[in-house]
C-alpha cells in the first residue's frame, strides 16, 4: 500500500473536497512563512534592543572617558604650580585644595610611595604611605598617566580611583600626582543616561571588581561576580545572554573604556525583549486559524462554479479520444475555456498531423527511390568503368560514403540545404592543410547538396590519385563568386590544382567525368583543362540553380 493511502482514505474525492484542500495546502506555507517573517521581525526587534544597548554602552564609555580626560587636564594644570617646582608643599596643599574643592582630593607622592601632600587631611596629617602601590609601579614603569582600579582609601575609608600622572624634572621622574575620586562620581555618569528602570548599567575595573552601579550601587560596590570575569576577557567589545547580579537572564552588552582600561556593561532583561514577541505570536495564531477557516468557505463556493464546466470538459476529453465531433463548453472559468479551447484545436490538430502523415510517408517514399537511382546509377556506372572488380567495390564504397555524408549533411539541416563552405570541408578533411577556400557564404539547395558532395569527392579523389594532392607539396585552390548581372545573380566555382604532377586529359570517360560535366546545371558546360600548371575545373550558373546567397 503506498504511504499516503490508508484505510480512512477513499480512492477519490469530490473537486470540492479537493478545493478544500487546495485551500488549506496554500494556507499552510503561507502560514509557515508568516512565522518565519515573524521571526524576522522578533530578531529584528532584538537587535535594535542590541543596538540600543551597544550605543548605551559606548556612550557610557565616552561619558567616562570624557570624566578622565577633564581630571587628567586639571592635573596637568596642578603640576605647572610654582610651589610643585619650588617644593613649597604646604603651599602647594592650599592651592590644590582651592583648585578641585570637595568634590575630590590630590594626592603627591616621591616616587618610593611616600605622601608629601594630601588636601583631604590638613597639611601634615597625611598618611605616611600611599594605599595605592600598583599606580606608582605602572607609571614608573611606562611613565605615562594611569587610572588605578578600585581600592579603600587611607583617609575616606571609602571605596576610591586616582587619575595620577608623572611628574620629571630634567627628565628624571621625581613625582606622582593623583586625584582622588570617590567611586560615587562614576554613578552620577551612569545616571546621567536617564535610562528605564529596568535598564542596568555598570562600571568595573581591570581586575573585574565592580565599581559603579546604576541600581542598588552601595549593595554591590566592590563585589565580584562570575560574569564579570567572562567579561575581562572582552578586548573591545561584545554581547551575549548573562546573569545579573540578582540572578535575573539579561542581554548584556561590554565595552572596553581606551583611557582607562575600564569594562563598561549595559544589561537589558530578556523578558522586556521577548514581549513584543509573544504579542505577535499569539496575533498570528489567530489569524491563521481565521484564515484557514475562510479558505474552507471560499474553496467550497468556488467548487460550485467549478463541477458542472469541468464535468463537460471532461466529456469533450472523451469524445476527442474516439475521433467524435466536439460539444462546445463555455464557462466563466478563463482555465476551464482554454481547455476546452485546446480539445478543440487538438481535433484539429491531429486531423492535420494525420494528411501530414500521410504526406511524409509517400515524400519519403519519393526520396527513397531517388536515393536508390542514384546508388543503382553509381554502382552500374562504376562497375562499368573497365575497373577490376577489387578496385570498382573500393570506389562504390567510397562514393557511397560520400552520398551517406550528403544525406547526414541533410539531415542535420532538415533537408533544407547545406553551406557550400561546410561540404567543402568535411569532403576535403584530410587535405586541409593544402586546401585554400576562398568565397561569400552560398548555401546549397537540398536538392544540390549530393550533387555537389558527388562533384567534390571526385575532385578531390583525381587530385589525390593523379593531381596535386599526389605531389608532396601540391595544393588545390577553390573559389566561388557571386556577381549580379542584368538578369540576376550568378554563381562561379573554380577548382585549381598546383604543384602537382604534369597531368593529360583521360583516354575514356568514366563516371568521374561524367559527374564532372554533366550533374552541375550551367548555361555553358563546366571546363575542365588539363594545364601545365595544375588541372583547372571551373563553371558558372544562375545563383537560383544550385542554392542562394547566405546574405540574402
Amino acid at each position: 500500500m503506498p504511504w499516503y493511502r490508508s484505510k480512512w482514505l477513499r480512492d477519490t474525492y469530490s473537486l470540492r473536497a479537493h478545493l478544500i484542500a487546495f485551500g488549506i495546502a496554500l494556507l499552510v506555507p503561507v502560514t509557515i512563512v508568516a512565522w518565519l517573517l515573524l521571526a524576522h521581525a522578533a530578531s529584528l526587534e532584538r537587535r535594535q534592543y542590541e543596538s540600543r544597548l551597544i550605543q548605551i554602552a559606548d556612550d557610557l564609555a565616552d561619558d567616562v572617558a570624557r570624566e578622565i580626560d577633564r581630571r587628567l587636564i586639571l592635573l596637568r594644570a596642578l603640576a605647572t604650580f610654582p610651589a610643585l617646582a619650588e617644593e613649597d608643599w604646604s603651599t602647594f596643599h592650599d592651592q590644590a585644595k582651592a583648585a578641585v574643592g570637595d568634590t575630590a582630593y590630590v594626592i603627591l607622592l616621591d616616587t618610593s610611595g611616600r605622601q608629601l601632600v594630601n588636601t583631604f587631611v590638613p597639611y601634615g596629617a597625611a598618611p605616611a604611605w600611599t594605599g595605592d602601590p600598583e599606580t606608582i609601579r605602572r607609571i614608573i614603569e611606562v611613565r605615562e598617566p594611569v587610572i588605578s582600579d578600585l581600592f579603600v582609601s587611607l583617609v575616606t575609608k571609602r571605596p576610591v580611583y586616582n587619575v595620577s600622572i608623572p611628574v620629571f624634572r630634567n627628565s628624571e621622574l621625581r613625582y606622582i600626582l593623583s586625584l582622588g575620586e570617590l567611586v560615587d562620581s562614576l554613578v552620577q555618569v551612569l545616571k546621567g543616561q536617564r535610562l528605564a528602570a529596568e535598564w542596568i548599567t555598570t562600571i568595573q575595573d581591570r581586575n573585574g571588581v565592580l565599581m559603579a552601579r546604576s541600581r542598588a550601587h552601595e549593595q554591590f560596590v566592590g563585589s565580584t561576580h562570575p560574569e564579570f570575569q567572562t567579561d575581562k576577557k572582552v578586548a573591545e567589545r561584545s554581547i551575549r545572554h548573562a546573569k545579573s547580579l540578582e540572578g535575573e537572564s539579561v542581554l548584556r552588552v561590554v565595552v572596553r573604556c581606551k583611557i582607562s582600561d575600564w569594562l563598561v556593561t549595559a544589561n537589558l532583561p530578556v523578558a522586556l525583549a521577548n514581549v513584543p514577541l509573544r504579542r505577535s505570536q499569539w496575533q498570528w495564531s489567530m489569524m491563521t486559524l481565521a484564515a484557514l477557516a475562510f479558505g474552507a468557505v471560499l474553496a467550497s463556493l468556488v467548487a460550485r462554479a467549478l463541477v458542472r464546466p469541468m464535468a463537460a470538459a471532461a466529456k469533450a476529453a472523451v469524445a476527442l479520444g474516439h475521433d467524435q465531433p466536439l460539444k462546445p463548453v463555455r464557462s466563466a472559468v478563463t482555465e476551464i475555456n482554454t481547455i476546452a479551447a485546446a480539445q478543440e484545436f487538438a481535433s484539429t490538430e491531429l486531423s492535420e498531423r494525420t494528411k501530414h502523415q500521410t504526406f511524409l510517408l509517400r515524400e519519403l517514399s519519393h526520396r527513397v527511390k531517388n536515393v536508390l537511382a542514384v546508388v543503382q546509377s553509381l554502382v552500374m556506372r562504376t562497375l562499368s568503368d573497365e575497373r577490376s572488380i577489387a578496385d570498382a567495390r573500393e570506389v562504390v564504397i567510397q562514393r557511397l560514403h560520400a552520398l551517406g555524408r550528403a544525406h547526414d549533411t541533410l539531415m542535420h539541416s532538415d533537408w533544407k540545404g547545406a553551406p557550400l563552405r561546410e561540404i567543402i570541408n568535411s569532403e576535403l578533411e584530410p587535405f586541409a592543410a593544402r586546401v585554400a577556400c576562398d568565397g561569400p557564404d552560398v548555401i546549397i539547395a537540398g536538392n544540390m547538396v549530393q550533387t555537389f558532395v558527388l562533384l567534390l569527392h571526385e575532385l578531390a579523389t583525381n587530385a589525390a590519385k593523379h593531381g596535386s594532392l599526389a605531389a608532396e607539396h601540391g595544393t588545390v585552390s577553390i573559389a566561388w563568386t557571386v556577381t549580379h548581372h542584368g538578369n540576376g545573380a550568378h554563381f562561379g566555382f573554380r577548382w585549381q590544382e598546383r604543384d602537382g604532377p604534369s597531368v593529360k586529359p583521360p583516354t575514356r570517360i568514366g563516371f568521374g567525368s561524367t559527374i564532372l560535366k554533366s550533374t552541375v546545371p550551367s548555361d555553358i558546360q563546366p571546363r575542365l583543362a588539363y594545364d601545365s600548371e595544375g588541372f583547372v575545373y571551373e563553371f558558372e550558373t544562375a545563383l537560383s540553380a544550385v542554392g542562394s546567397s547566405a546574405s540574402g
